[in-house]
């Protein structure tokens, strides 16, 4: 396995956790009532904001991966 298939394995477990973090930090807010109101607008906006760069950059990762020529200039 080439070594920047290593980094791209470990960039997609560490961006499959950040995932997993910012869903369970939006179940947590919802759970505990924090998604009523302007108290917490920006937040919210920002967790899902957060959520939708760190999917975009797993499936790129995984892009990469699956087909080591693009990126690569070829």
């Amino acid at each position: 396995m080439a070594d920047e298939d290593i980094v791209l394995e470990e960039a997609m477990d560490n961006l499959k956790e950040a995932g997993q973090r910012i869903r369970a930090t939006q179940s947590l807010m919802h759970s505990q009532g924090m998604t009523e109101g302007e108290n917490h607008r920006d937040l919210l906006i920002r967790l899902s904001t957060a959520l939708a760069m760190t999917e975009a950059a797993y499936l790129e990762a995984r892009r990469h991966l699956r087909d080591p020529n693009k990126g690569r200039g070829h």
